[in-house]
């Protein structure tokens, strides 16, 4: 068992677990975990998630944080909001487009006034192939012109779209986030509240006739493929400096090749897979 964790007392060569056939392994099992959920992910699409770990009320909490960081007043959620950002997220997905305005002309202020809500002010910001919550407000905040809507005084409510489908071919999710204030203030409740399980849920549009419906507790295999590269990335490296530290400590020549390079190539492996949910936001 010890020669799993320690090189070779006599010739030096490497600990089993990073060695040049133990380091090919991993990186085809990597490889093959990563093409498998994806390719899950298209497959079962009613039990296999690619971004569950978004969700409205994280949505909400991030953005209301970063508003009264700067010292503004948090924004309440909108019920005619939030339908208007669904109904933009399908509308989206089902003319296969990816922008403010929809290839027919459709603004996103069209999708506000049609839920009844006459508005002021009014602004949208969008984002997709995220996994986390926080990731897509963090990218908001890191464009000055989506971190202008979310910081803008003049708007006193907020409503989300998180919704999975196919985009030209592509599965992702998509997120909606509008932004308003009503004519009619009095309209505005004086606490922010907590959302409703509707305006929390994620949402799939049925790519056939537009429909939207609610999307069921799902596996989420690009999750779970990512913390198994960090737990593997991890367990690596602390072999490789155990084996370094070991070789020194003892005065042990090493015979045997360097593989540092095989390592190397794994953890860039395993980042490419950490990273892919790094989406993109209009």
């Amino acid at each position: 068992m010890k020669r799993h964790f320690l090189p070779h007392e006599e010739h030096g060569a490497r600990a089993i677990f990073v060695s040049f056939p133990a380091i090919f392994l991993y990186l085809v099992f990597v490889v093959f975990l990563n093409a498998f959920s994806y390719k899950a992910s298209v497959t079962w699409p009613s039990i296999l998630g690619y971004a569950t770990n978004i969700s409205s009320y994280e949505l909400l909490k991030e953005t209301n944080a970063r508003r009264e960081q700067n010292g503004l007043l948090p924004l309440v959620l909108n019920s005619k909001l939030s339908l208007a950002s669904q109904k933009k997220a399908t509308n989206m997905f089902f003319e296969g487009y990816w922008a403010h305005i929809s290839p027919k002309g459709e603004t996103p202020w069209n999708f506000i006034i049609k839920e009844g809500y006459d508005y002021q002010y009014a602004g949208e910001n969008l984002a997709r192939d995220f996994d986390y919550s926080k990731s897509v407000v963090d990218a908001w905040m890191n464009s000055p012109s989506h971190k202008e809507n979310i910081l803008n005084p003049n708007y006193k409510e907020i409503g989300f779209a998180v919704m999975d489908g196919s985009l030209n071919g592509e599965k992702t999710t998509l997120v909606v986030q509008m932004f308003g204030t009503p004519r009619d203030l009095s309209t505005i409740s004086t606490n922010s509240k907590t959302p409703e399980v509707s305006e929390l849920a994620v949402f799939q549009v049925n790519p056939i006739d537009g429909t939207i419906q609610g999307v069921a507790s799902k596996i989420d295999l690009k999750k779970a493929s990512k913390s198994f590269s960090l737990f593997l990335g991890s367990f690596m490296l602390g072999i490789f400096v155990l084996d370094a530290w070991y070789i020194r400590k003892n005065k042990i020549h090493r015979l045997s090749g360097n593989t540092i390079a095989h390592i190397l190539l794994l953890l860039v492996a395993l980042g490419g897979i950490w990273y892919s949910g790094v989406g993109s936001i209009i």
